[in-house]
């Protein structure tokens, strides 16, 4: 394949099976929790606080997982790490029909968890970030469009099926189709890298000899998160997503207690559908736009949408704001690999994303719970503009982080192979988070 040129880029393969697995990955584990929880209550006669705190279990061991995910990552076949991955989460979707008590749930939320961060999103944006650099942007929307789709038709005919029977009968099949989706695009579609197949990223042709690799431009790790841009950035995006996914896990019971439930569920059809439009208009924009600058506008837009929704009393009202958000959703989530990627280049991007995925799970956890509060202490509408007013204190951070740096190494993050003198400054080392990281993967 060397010294030929192919009549079209295989990233784009490589592109369509991110997309499956990304869409079997979000119907199948992430949107899918809210259902595989509800039936325990159900079943099991679990209290609503001991089955909610199986999604934070969920939460907490993916993240974890995804920073040894990120080390992994440059030390052997990608596809090898989705192949192990898929069976762990497999084997605890599987046990989830046979969990009885706190402690099960503990232990097969714990083993559902790590086996996703194997085949999440860890891995899969690391692939669209070695895969495409001038087109990153576009890339990375059309596979995380993947997110938005399995919350949309894998996750409703999981709960069909599950209201139908049971979670003892269904869990074990869910498994199975759950390998059946991941496993078989994993081996015909990925490949780890563009070097793989006698390429560089965007598909210009390489001559290499046998065994040999070019080496990859980009800031190491250690470098990275002492700078005052991931760390502020990592920062800003807790609060920033933190007020999005509050208001996203609220927006069915305040449409619900506003309207009525037939509303709150095509609120949330609308909301979905929303995020992958703007998702793919956000991809092209961000081919010719700053990103940051795409991103505190996304920001804005967030915040406004957020408190359109939270004062909003008619379904034209609710709709304004529903699509407000939306606009912003999906955009926001893929801007943060995107940054990450043109800030710190390839060489350790799994690793320093992997860290800044587990950052963001505080806003993540955290968000839906501050609602639930001021929710109770007062009502829906303080309590989503109060998290508008959070999402906002998190872009003033982001715009704190500075100018991104410029990745070390022969190449750009863009690939341009253009190297500047700016570089964000380093913190002193008691922030250096490698010693947090390899205790946290020792324990």
């Amino acid at each position: 394949m060397i010294g030929r040129r192919l009549p079209f880029f295989y990233g784009w393969i490589v592109l369509g099976g991110l997309f499956v697995i990304m869409t079997a990955g979000s119907g199948f584990a992430f949107y899918a929790q809210g259902v595989f929880l509800d039936a325990l209550q159900d079943e099991q006669g679990f209290s609503s606080g001991v089955a909610g705190s199986g999604v934070g279990i969920f939460f907490a061991a993916s993240g974890l997982g995804g920073l040894l995910t990120g080390r992994l990552m440059n030390r052997f076949d990608t596809r090898y790490l989705i192949t192990i991955g898929a069976t762990i989460s497999a084997v605890g979707m599987a046990l989830l029909g046979s969990v009885r008590t706190p402690l099960h749930m503990v232990l097969v939320m714990t083993l559902f968890g790590a086996g996703y961060s194997l085949a999440g999103l860890v891995p899969t944006t690391t692939l669209v970030t070695r895969w495409f650099h001038t087109k990153r942007s576009i890339a990375l929307a059309i596979a995380s469009t993947g997110l938005s789709v399995g919350g949309v038709a894998v996750s409703p005919v999981i709960a069909y099926l599950i209201e139908q029977d049971t979670l003892v009968i269904w869990a074990p099949r869910l498994a199975v189709a759950w390998l059946i989706a991941i496993i078989p695009p994993t081996w015909l579609f990925l490949r780890d890298s563009p070097e793989s197949v006698g390429l560089r990223p965007d598909g210009v042709i390489v001559d290499l000899t046998e065994g040999e690799q070019p080496p990859a431009g980009g800031m190491t790790y250690r470098n990275a998160i002492r700078t005052r841009y991931f760390l502020f950035m990592s920062a800003g995006f807790i609060l920033i997503m933190g007020a999005q996914v509050g208001a996203i896990q609220h927006t069915f019971a305040l449409t619900e207690e506003r309207l009525d439930v037939t509303a709150a569920g095509r609120m949330l059809m609308l909301l979905a559908a929303t995020s992958v439009v703007f998702r793919i208009l956000g991809g092209f924009a961000g081919l010719h736009m700053s990103l940051s600058a795409l991103t505190v506008s996304l920001i804005g837009v967030q915040a406004l949408g957020i408190s359109l929704i939270g004062i909003a009393e008619t379904r034209i009202g609710l709709a304004i704001g529903i699509v407000t958000l939306g606009a912003s959703m999906g955009n926001l989530l893929m801007l943060h690999p995107l940054l990450l990627a043109q800030a710190f280049g390839v060489r350790d991007y799994a690793r320093i994303y992997a860290l800044g995925s587990l950052l963001m799970i505080l806003g993540v956890g955290g968000g839906p719970a501050l609602v639930g509060v001021l929710r109770d202490a007062y009502d829906y509408e303080t309590a989503l503009l109060a998290i508008a007013a959070l999402g906002s204190l998190g872009g003033l951070i982001f715009l704190s982080a500075g100018r991104p740096p410029t990745p070390d190494g022969p190449t750009s993050a863009a690939g341009t192979g253009v190297r500047r003198r700016h570089r964000s400054p380093s913190l002193p080392s008691v922030w250096d988070l490698d010693l947090v990281e390899s205790e946290l993967v020792r324990n």
